[in-house]
């Protein structure tokens, strides 16, 4: 008995084992078999659409601001005079549609070495050189190798409290947190351009930064810069971890220029809210008044000294005291006369 009750035992233990094995195979079996990442045009490798997948696909893209250069030729803001002594102008009005999808992707797969930008799409290798790099963007690459911070060349000359007082109105806090509102009116429009267009960034777009600061501080003294350099530096940062990508204009230019290809992508076109002009200025509280000049619009307009000044307001009360006295003035001599023609009878 004890024997059989064994062999039942066991005989259940090994039923449940079979159980077991068959239910985890069936489970195995019902789990789907993704098939290969690869397998996607967009990349070349598992690895890429891996890393696409996991850091890249969500990314913010930033705006690709660019100048209104009808607004800005009929203005005479000496920041625009600045920005084209320096050869930036075809840089920062470049108006170009971005294909999404496919900026994400180029990040995804970018590499820079020793100034070469390496890249991938569609499984098209994509190598930019310095040479190739400038005449596709037109940035200048003559200067400083500014990444944001004061280089070298430049410590004996910088003061960041001297810098503040270049920049600011007289009214400004020169030691708290520089904001837009403390800058003088041209360069206000500067920092505008400057952190939209130049050095994008996403938040913080009212503060000027030591960096923003210091790049003024550059413009004002005629200071040169590798704007080829900087750019490629902000392109590499925005590799981190959810730093937004800056740029997609540049990355339509280097996307046409190897013949990817576009026709069937998805892409956003230029859109008037990209155009920096008027509606900037008129944004800081300023408007144009008939002269063509900006002013505050709670300034006052000056005084044409040619229109004459109104004639002084009377007081009611005091004008008609004053007839009163006259009329008693005008009876007494009356009165008076009427007393020396009775004498005169008499």
């Amino acid at each position: 008995m004890v024997e059989s009750s064994k062999k039942r035992k066991g005989s259940s233990s090994s039923a449940a084992a079979h159980r077991t094995s068959c239910s985890g195979a069936n489970r195995a079996s019902a789990t789907p078999i993704p098939p290969s990442l690869s397998s996607s045009t967009l990349f070349s490798s598992d690895e890429q659409h891996i890393r696409y997948s996991s850091l890249f696909q969500s990314r913010q893209i930033l705006d690709p601001k660019y100048l209104d250069l009808e607004f800005f030729d009929g203005e005479t803001f000496d920041c625009y005079q600045v920005f084209q002594n320096t050869g930036l102008i075809p840089f920062m009005s470049l108006k170009l549609p971005y294909y999404p999808e496919l900026v994400r992707v180029f990040y995804s797969n970018l590499k820079i070495q020793d100034g070469t930008l390496i890249s991938e799409v569609h499984g098209i290798p994509m190598i930019i050189d310095e040479s190739l790099f400038f005449s596709l963007t037109q940035l200048p690459s003559q200067g400083a190798p500014f990444e944001g911070t004061l280089v070298d060349d430049w410590k004996f000359d910088y003061s960041s409290h001297d810098a503040r007082r270049m920049v600011c109105i007289d009214q400004a806090d020169m030691t708290g947190r520089l904001l837009a509102g403390s800058l003088t009116f041209d360069c206000r429009i500067m920092h505008y351009i400057i952190v939209r267009i130049l050095m994008p960034r996403s938040s913080n777009l009212a503060q000027a930064f030591e960096e923003d600061l210091i790049l003024m501080w550059a413009f004002l003294t005629g200071r040169p810069i590798d704007w080829a350099h900087l750019v490629r530096y902000r392109m590499h940062k925005a590799l981190w971890s959810g730093v937004p990508l800056p740029y997609p204009q540049l990355v339509t230019l280097f996307l046409r220029h190897f013949e990817i290809p576009l026709d069937s992508e998805p892409f956003v076109q230029v859109k008037r809210s990209f155009a920096i002009g008027a509606g900037a200025v008129t944004s800081f509280g300023y408007r144009k008044d008939m002269d063509g000049q900006w002013l505050k619009k709670d300034a006052q307009p000056p005084q044409d000294e040619r229109t004459p000044s109104p004639p002084p307001q009377r007081d009611d009360s005091s004008a008609l005291m004053h007839e009163v006295l006259s009329e008693l003035r005008g009876l007494r001599t009356y009165v008076g006369e009427r007393f020396d023609s009775l004498d005169g009878r008499i």
